[in-house]
C-alpha cells in the first residue's frame, strides 16, 4: 500500500479548533485502516551557495512558465512571488517524492501553488477541503471560481457536507461525501459527558448555552447578534456564553447573561453537562459542521439557525429556527430531554477508505 503524504495547515490536535479536529479525524480513519501516513511540513531548505540558488531559481522560472497561463500572472510582483515560492519548494517536494510511490492528501486547499507542484510530480492528489472556503463571508465570486478550478485538478475530492458534495458535483468536481465525526479521544470525552448528563438532576430554571469560537469571524458575528438580541429581553431562562475568546464579546452593563469565556476542556465539559440545550447562530456562511455532531454525541439538543445547521437539517434533536423571536419563544416552551445516540456515518467512512485504497494501490 502506498504512503499517504499529508499537506495541511492545521495542527493535528484532536482538542484544537474545528480544522484540527477534522484533520485528526482523517488521520485516524486512514491509520486505523492500514494506510502509511507521513506529515510533510515541507521545511524550506537553505541553498549551499549562490550557484545552487541560481539553479533553483532557473528551475522555478521554467516551472512557472509551464504550469501558469499568462492570464494568471497579471503583474511582475506576481511573477516574482511565484518564482520565490517554487525556488524553495521544488527541491523539498519534487525532488523528494518524484521517484517515491506516494499519494498526496491536500487539505490546505487555499494554496493552489502547492497543488500545482504536487500534481507536477505525477502522483495522485486527494483534495480534502474542510469547507468551500470562498463561501465564507467577505469572499467574492472570483474566489469561488478559483477554488472550484483548483478542486477540479484533484483526482478525487472528499467534501465534509452533503451540500458541498452536491455543489462540487454540479461544477464538475469528482467529489464524495465524508462527514465529520469526532476523533476517538474527543468521542470518549463526549460520551463521558453524556453518561454524567443521564444522572443529573433537572435544573430549577432552564439553562441554555451559546457556544462557539469568537476567533472565527462568522461565528463571532453571529454570537454577538444573538447576545444583543437576548440582552433586550427579559429571559425566562438562564443563558451562558462559552468558547474561545468569547470574553471579548461586547455586553451591556446590565446584561443578565453569564459569560464564561475561554475555558479548559474540563471546565467546558462541566458547563455542557449542566446545560439543557446548546444554541448556535451564524449569518450565512459555511455552518457549524463540527460543533453540531459533537453536542449530539454528548446528549445535548441543539438549536441552530437554518444557515448554520446545514448538513444536519434532517437530523433528530437538531431544532432549526429562522429568527430570534422564534428561538426565544420556543426556548420558553422547551422541555429538556436527553438526545438519542448520534451515529457515525459508517457507509460514508467505508466509501472513503475504499476509494483511498483504490487510488493508493
Amino acid at each position: 500500500m502506498k504512503k499517504v503524504v499529508c499537506n495541511t495547515k492545521f495542527k493535528l490536535n484532536p482538542f484544537g479548533d474545528g480544522g484540527s479536529r477534522r484533520s485528526a479525524q482523517i488521520r485516524g480513519a486512514l491509520s486505523e485502516n492500514g494506510f502509511v501516513l507521513e506529515e510533510d511540513v515541507f521545511v524550506l531548505p537553505e541553498p549551499s551557495g549562490k550557484w545552487q540558488l541560481m539553479r533553483w531559481i532557473r528551475r522555478a522560472i521554467r516551472f512557472v512558465r509551464k504550469h501558469y497561463p499568462q492570464k494568471q500572472i497579471k503583474t511582475l510582483s506576481d511573477y516574482i512571488r511565484l518564482v520565490k515560492y517554487y525556488a524553495l519548494r521544488i527541491p523539498v517536494v519534487f525532488d523528494k517524492y518524484l521517484d517515491q510511490d506516494v499519494t498526496f492528501l491536500w487539505e490546505n486547499t487555499n494554496d493552489r501553488d502547492m497543488l500545482y507542484l504536487l500534481k507536477a510530480t505525477g502522483h495522485t492528489v486527494i483534495g480534502m477541503p474542510h469547507n468551500i472556503e470562498s463561501l465564507v463571508a467577505n469572499h467574492s465570486a472570483t474566489a469561488l471560481d478559483k477554488e472550484i478550478s483548483n478542486l477540479r485538478c484533484c483526482d478525487v475530492v472528499f467534501a465534509i457536507s452533503k451540500e458541498d458534495t452536491w455543489l462540487l458535483h454540479l461544477l464538475g468536481v469528482n467529489a464524495h461525501y465524508f462527514p465529520y465525526f469526532p476523533p476517538k479521544e474527543v468521542e470518549a470525552r463526549l460520551l463521558s459527558v453524556r453518561k454524567r448528563r443521564e444522572c443529573r438532576r433537572p435544573n430549577e430554571r432552564k439553562k441554555f448555552l451559546l457556544l462557539g469560537s469568537a476567533s472565527n469571524y462568522p461565528t463571532r458575528k453571529g454570537m454577538q447578534m444573538l447576545v444583543d438580541a437576548a440582552a433586550c429581553r427579559t429571559l425566562a431562562f438562564d443563558l451562558g456564553v462559552a468558547g474561545y475568546r468569547t470574553e471579548t464579546l461586547h455586553r451591556s452593563p446590565d446584561c443578565r447573561i453569564t459569560f464564561y469565556g475561554t475555558m479548559t476542556k474540563e471546565g467546558l465539559e462541566r458547563i455542557i453537562e449542566e446545560t439543557d440545550a446548546v444554541l448556535i447562530y451564524q449569518p450565512p456562511t459555511t455552518g457549524a459542521l463540527t460543533r453540531i455532531p459533537e453536542m449530539l454525541l454528548a446528549g445535548v439538543p441543539v438549536f441552530v439557525n437554518f444557515d448554520a445547521g446545514r448538513n444536519y437539517w434532517d437530523v433528530g434533536d437538531v431544532h432549526l429556527y429562522n429568527s430570534f423571536e422564534t428561538l426565544f419563544e420556543v426556548l420558553e416552551q422547551f422541555e429538556p430531554y436527553q438526545t438519542g445516540m448520534f451515529q457515525k456515518d459508517m457507509a460514508a467512512e467505508k466509501e472513503f477508505v475504499e476509494i483511498m485504497g483504490k487510488v493508493c494501490v
